[in-house]
């Protein structure tokens, strides 16, 4: 339908288009009560989405392409694959195979793989940061420089914080007391 199904996506979606446009904020109309958008704010004469940057950023960039409705698949994609290596260097390759097949029948990770919401996008820098964790700290011979996967990690996780701030507070934790252990 290539519509965004609840009041978060508009917000998302308006937020998308300003910036496809180049702006952060718009003037607030001379009514703005008479052109309510859903969690779209209006403070001291600017119009602008209460939600953090990161992700609006990223679907300015499908909609200044035209191919807002690729995004989400287009991340799923990328977020099955992803979790099948983590779970590659966790368990079996079996047991990563069959965790793979399940996240990608799962009707939850469905739904929101195909809404133009931001967890998508967050499940993404969360399993960049974790693989890059594992092959920075963890693996003791990988292909990629391990400076790389340290740099694709920290840029991850602080994307993940301009996304999605208490989940990156949540993903970090464990990471940082593993950190200090290290």
């Amino acid at each position: 339908e290539n519509l965004p199904h609840v009041e978060d996506e508009v917000a998302y979606v308006w937020q998308a288009n300003i910036i496809a446009r180049g702006n952060l904020t718009l003037p607030s109309p001379v009514c703005p009560k008479c052109f309510l958008v859903p969690f779209v704010i209006d403070h001291n004469g600017l119009r602008f989405g209460k939600y953090p940057i990161a992700w609006p950023v990223v679907l300015s960039f499908a909609v200044r392409a035209g191919k807002r409705a690729w995004l989400p698949p287009l991340f799923a994609g990328i977020n099955i694959w992803f979790a099948f290596r983590l779970f590659q260097k966790v368990v079996s390759g079996k047991t990563a195979l069959l965790a793979a097949f399940l996240m990608a029948s799962s009707p939850f990770f469905l739904m929101n793989a195909s809404s133009l919401l931001a967890h998508n996008w967050a499940l993404f820098l969360t399993l960049v940061f974790i693989l890059g964790w594992f092959d920075s700290f963890l693996s003791e011979s990988t292909p990629v420089p391990k400076w790389m996967t340290t740099v694709a990690a920290a840029i991850s996780l602080g994307l993940l914080v301009l996304t999605r701030p208490m989940t990156a507070a949540g993903v970090a934790l464990p990471f940082f007391i593993h950190g200090l252990f290290l």
